[in-house]
C-alpha cells in the first residue's frame, strides 16, 4: 500500500485509515509538501503533514584496496560542511542504477565497472515519503565530471577504517553515508 497522494480509504494489515482531504501547501524543484486530514481507525482525526519526494540514491564507491570515496560537501539547509557519501535524488522515468552511475560521476569524477545494491530504507518516514536505494561501486576509474551548478562539493578519499573512526567520532553526521558504510563492508 501507499499513502501518498491516496484519497478515501487506504489500508494496512494492523492501520487501516481514511484520508478525508488532502491539498498541496508547496511544490518544489524536488519536493512536494502535502497536508492531509486522516480518520485513524480509533475514529480520531489527525492531520498529517506529507513531504513527496521522488526517491534517491546513495552510492558506496570503493577502490580494489578498500578505500572508500566520501564527498565533503557544502549543505545549506544546515550551515555547515558535511562528509557524506555521493548521493542524488531520481529524475522521472530514471532507473535508481542509472542514478547511482549518472552521480557518481557528477559528485566524484569517477564512473565504476560493477554496481549492486544491498539496501533500501526510508530516510525520515515520520513526514517524507523519500525511499534511498543503497549501493555499493566497485571497479572505479576517472571520469569526466559536470557536476550540478548549486553544489559545493569536494571528493575525498579515504580508508574504509579511518571512514568508520568518523562515524564513531561524529565527524560523519549522514544518516544515509553512516548507513551506507555500515552496510558495504
Amino acid at each position: 500500500w501507499q499513502i501518498a497522494g491516496a484519497r478515501g480509504p487506504c489500508y494496512h494489515p494492523r492501520v487501516p485509515f481514511t484520508v478525508q482531504r488532502a491539498r498541496e501547501v508547496f511544490r518544489g524543484r524536488v519536493i512536494r509538501v502535502v497536508v492531509k486530514d486522516v480518520v485513524l481507525p480509533n475514529g480520531r482525526k489527525a492531520t498529517w503533514n506529507v513531504v513527496e519526494h521522488p526517491g534517491a540514491v546513495t552510492i558506496v564507491p570503493l577502490f580494489e584496496n578498500g578505500d572508500v570515496l566520501l564527498v565533503r560537501q557544502f549543505r545549506a539547509a544546515i550551515g555547515a560542511w558535511l562528509y557524506e557519501l555521493p548521493a542524488g535524488t531520481l529524475e522521472p522515468g530514471e532507473p535508481p542504477s542509472a542514478t547511482a552511475r549518472r552521480e557518481l560521476i557528477e559528485e566524484t569524477g569517477y564512473r565504476c565497472r560493477t554496481l549492486r545494491k544491498i539496501s533500501e530504507f526510508y530516510t525520515v518516514p515520520g513526514f517524507c515519503t523519500e525511499k534511498m536505494r543503497l549501493f555499493v561501486a566497485e571497479g572505479l576509474t576517472p571520469a569526466q565530471a559536470e557536476g550540478d551548478e548549486d553544489e559545493i562539493i569536494r571528493p575525498v578519499r579515504l580508508a574504509y577504517g579511518k571512514a568508520m573512526a568518523m562515524v564513531r567520532k561524529g565527524r560523519i553526521r549522514d544518516a544515509k553515508s553512516i548507513v551506507g558504510l555500515m552496510l558495504a563492508h
